[in-house]
């Protein structure tokens, strides 16, 4: 805890993190407007007492879409970061507990496989498939996010797997489900952590720039991105429709990345003095 408070990374993305989900969790109870209210008579006002933030080219309330588009982009980024912490985790130890054998094969190829297209493409191919909406970009992007975790748990899984106390678990009898629960997921637990807390900022830039490209969150749903894409036309008359949605992306991904770094750095005993 002394070394958290002392990593200024960490402190800024903690503090930044914890802003975003605030204002995530009050937009379940509240916001100023209606997000979904059209106002045709208020299009395009600049922030006043009423419309903090102004309103958008159809009278709707900025500052609250802001808000649940922040609920948004957290669910994607929560929901698909937890599909691949889960599926690849458990998939790399495996890899890693059998080293060589069909299975390891199997696992690494199909990650292979997985890796050789790029994860928007993906992404876009998948939402073509199957259609646009929150839950398929949800998949997508989940589904990009398990050969990362697999790759990562399978490298530090091979590592832990060196140690004395498996060889001592192994004499003692003890199964391949109770050594990798018992001994190796609390040795991994920390660097797993880490690349989730930095996947987690590029599901959200994911998720916003599939929006933007009409195949993630769909109306009346507000998404950062979309409100990025519905600000292009109006950018010379009211150039804050874009302003804020591109703020809150970027402090958004800043936010996480800053605390993944400070979280490495924090958990790993090896950069202490660095």
């Amino acid at each position: 805890m002394r070394r958290a408070l002392r990593h200024p990374s960490f402190l800024i993305g903690a503090s930044l993190s914890a802003v975003i989900v605030f204002i995530a969790l009050v937009s379940l109870v509240w916001t100023p407007h209606d997000p979904g209210q059209m106002r045709i008579l208020s299009r395009l006002k600049p922030p006043d007492a009423s419309f903090w933030l102004g309103t958008d080219q159809f009278g709707r309330d900025i500052a609250s879409m802001l808000m649940v588009g922040a609920r948004n982009a957290l669910l994607v980024g929560l929901v698909a970061v937890g599909i691949g912490f889960t599926f690849g985790s458990v998939l790399g130890m495996l890899a890693a507990r059998f080293e060589g054998s069909l299975l390891d094969d199997v696992v690494m190829r199909a990650l292979d496989f997985v890796f050789a297209f790029p994860a928007v493409l993906t992404a876009i191919l998948i939402l073509t498939l199957f259609g646009p909406g929150l839950v398929n970009a949800v998949l997508a992007i989940g589904l990009f996010n398990i050969p990362v975790f697999a790759r990562q748990a399978r490298g530090a899984t091979l590592q832990v797997m060196t140690r004395d106390f498996i060889r001592a678990a192994r004499l003692a009898g003890c199964g391949t489900a109770s050594i990798l629960v018992r001994h190796v997921v609390p040795n991994i637990l920390g660097l797993m952590i880490v690349q989730a807390s930095t996947q987690f900022a590029l599901a959200i830039l994911a998720e916003a720039g599939l929006s933007y490209l009409g195949i993630g969150t769909q109306p009346p749903n507000p998404s950062w991105g979309r409100m990025l894409n519905d600000a292009q036309t109006f950018l010379a008359r009211a150039p804050l429709l874009a302003i804020f949605p591109g703020m809150a992306i970027a402090l958004s991904v800043l936010a996480f990345n800053l605390l993944g770094d400070g979280l490495r750095d924090i958990i790993d005993p090896r950069l202490k003095e660095r």
